[in-house]
């Protein structure tokens, strides 16, 4: 046998042997299902019921490059990669800001039924331990990528849906590895109510990488709703693509809508470096707007003090805008710097 394919063939077995292993759920009566009529058809049959219920699977997931929420849980990180045992009933959020796993893995999707209709949405970290507080939980086998991402973007989609139920259905739709999660999102980017419409693009930013930016990119050309765009300024923010911080220059300089720059501009001020810098005082000195002005001072005290001050003292001392100095004058005085201190020191001896 080619060992290229036998090397194939044992990461393929291992992988089924190791998505059909059942959760660790305590507190609960917990069966197992196979979905052998697909994954809404599955979920639907259990909307049928009255009594409460939660349904969770496994699919593969992208690198976790950042802090993974662990949910409602209590206690510290553990070996397996989670912050204790969830609380599946509780109310409280807590955040694992020791998971950093680089390595392509594997998530649990957890929905939450009540008398038909589906209540919560929850993404968790494979082999975290779950308590179920008390209600029946369904582990469903043979779920495939492709139906999942699909099903919880209708979720997300429905009219009425409740927020929490929307914002857990596009986390984990969000989080899978599957590359069909993004045209996913795409479509709920481009369609739908305003509110889905931002928080899927806020998804394709955080976590689908170039080719969510590439969406984001589209969004900016052709979007009319100025509040929308405003949204876009902040995923640009988040996207760890280089050249969203290139998109973000572009809309702080040339964009016409004023209230965009300005969002463009609070979002640069949050980055250091000289890019950054040189946009916002190019917006000081050349933005029509006195309000992006306004902003793009703040957004100067927001960067490194070695980067900041030298800046606001620059504006307080050159600027033709009297409202611009007394923001460059106010930024300095509540810096506590030095530098600041001594300038202000200088002018009042003036």
């Amino acid at each position: 046998m080619n060992s290229h394919l036998a090397i194939a063939l044992v990461l393929s077995a291992s992988a089924i042997a190791f998505s059909g292993q059942q959760p660790r759920v305590s507190d609960t009566q917990l069966n197992t299902e196979s979905v052998g009529s697909g994954l809404s058809a599955t979920v639907t049959r259990f909307q049928h019921s009255v009594q409460q219920l939660w349904v969770g699977y496994e699919v593969p997931s992208l690198p976790r490059n950042h802090a993974s929420s662990c949910g409602d849980s209590y206690g510290s990180s553990s070996d397996d990669g989670c912050c204790g045992e969830i609380q599946l009933e509780g109310n409280r959020a807590s955040v694992n800001n020791s998971v950093q796993n680089t390595e392509p893995g594997r998530m649990y999707v957890l929905l939450r039924l009540d008398h038909g209709a589906i209540t919560r949405v929850r993404p968790a970290n494979v082999g975290c331990r779950m308590n179920a507080g008390g209600i029946p939980f369904t582990w469903l086998t043979g779920v495939q990528p492709e139906d999942s991402v699909r099903f919880l973007a209708q979720l997300a989609a429905q009219p009425g849906i409740e927020n929490r139920v929307m914002d857990g259905s596009l986390a984990s739709l969000a989080q899978q590895a599957t590359p069909a999660a993004t045209p996913e999102l795409t479509n709920l980017a481009t369609s739908g109510a305003s509110h889905l419409r931002e928080k899927a693009a806020f998804w394709l930013a955080a976590e689908r990488g170039h080719e969510g930016l590439l969406v984001l990119e589209k969004l900016l050309r052709t979007e009319q709703d100025p509040k929308l765009r405003e949204k876009l300024a902040f995923d640009l923010s988040i996207s760890r693509e280089p050249v969203a911080t290139d998109d973000l220059l572009a809309l702080a300089k040339s964009d016409g809508n004023a209230g965009v720059r300005s969002q463009a501009i609070f979002w640069l001020g949050q980055k250091a470096g000289k890019k950054a810098t040189a946009a916002l005082t190019n917006a000081i000195e050349n933005d029509p707007d006195q309000q992006v002005k306004k902003k793009a001072v703040f957004a100067l005290s927001q960067l490194p003090k070695d980067e900041s001050i030298p800046q606001l003292i620059h504006v307080a001392q050159t600027n033709t805008n009297p409202a611009v100095r007394k923001d460059a004058f106010f930024w300095l005085g509540q810096s506590g710097d030095p530098r600041a201190l001594a300038f202000l020191e200088s002018v009042l001896k003036q």
